[in-house]
């Protein structure tokens, strides 16, 4: 994760003191904790993925809560300062993902200017691999650029009802005290990759025991179309983690193909069913 904030803890704390509002709406440490804001709901267990760059810095990919619903909701990272705001269909930026059980049924969310959810039209359904025991939820592509770019220091005065002022605050402090970060592995990749390959499948508990083979992940032209001199005839080697969150077993499958991203960020979904 990086930001170019004041070079000491002093200057840090001024600028907190001196601004209400810090940081752009597209932030991942400011979507998960939307419901909150504006209607008081409490957060569940928050855990964001990461990888380490070249350097050895922890770049944020996304934070993943399962609710009480027995649904799992994935926020991805975000060109910083991007519109938030959606108008209607067509969704051109959504704010998150998410996966419904039993159904496996998936869905994305944006928001109107009211802070209103619109969803899209089309849904879709995880895609089963019988042979191994996977279901494939997305595919998402970063430019890695827009993972440097993120916002380190995120601040909001929100209004609350005095009534619930004292509820909401404890939320808001369980929030940070519970929200985990797992930094899962990425293949060696050198200064000039541009972008990041991340696929998340949920896992038969018959395989939670070990990781799965890389070489049973498709490597093929599925991306291709969302790539710039994409090789002919291309693999790429994928490198997967295996971590149990709440009541799931996820695997989460990364990847530094070659070519360029065509956008900051591309999801791709399994077909409908």
């Amino acid at each position: 994760m990086s930001l170019d904030l004041p070079p000491n803890s002093d200057d840090v704390a001024r600028l907190f003191r001196e601004h209400d509002d810090i940081g752009n709406d597209s932030s991942l440490f400011l979507r998960p904790l939307r419901q909150l804001f504006i209607d008081g709901k409490p957060i569940s267990q928050v855990l964001a993925l990461t990888v380490s760059s070249i350097d050895r810095q922890k770049l944020p990919l996304g934070m993943l809560t399962q609710t009480k619903k027995d649904r799992l909701i994935f926020w991805p990272i975000l060109p910083s300062g991007v519109n938030m705001v959606c108008a209607d269909e067509p969704i051109d930026v959504f704010d998150h993902i998410t996966l419904e059980f039993p159904s496996e049924r998936i869905h994305v969310t944006a928001y109107d200017s009211n802070g209103q959810p619109v969803h899209a039209t089309r849904a879709w359904r995880t895609h089963h691999f019988p042979e191994n025991k996977l279901r494939l939820w997305f595919i998402l592509l970063l430019r890695i650029s827009i993972l440097h770019q993120q916002d380190m220091a995120v601040q909001r005065k929100i209004r609350m009802p005095v009534t619930d002022k004292e509820r909401r605050t404890k939320e808001f402090i369980d929030y940070t005290q519970h929200l985990r970060f797992l930094n899962i592995s990425l293949p060696h990749r050198d200064v000039e990759s541009d972008y990041i390959y991340l696929s998340l499948y949920l896992v038969s508990n018959s395989i939670t025991a070990q990781v799965p083979s890389p070489s049973i992940f498709p490597t093929d032209i599925s991306i291709a179309s969302q790539i710039e001199d994409w090789p002919v005839g291309n693999e790429f080697k994928v490198s997967p983690s295996i971590f149990n969150f709440d009541k799931h077993t996820i695997c989460a499958a990364t990847a530094c193909p070659p070519g360029r991203l065509r956008s900051d960020v591309s999801v791709g979904f399994p077909q409908r069913r």
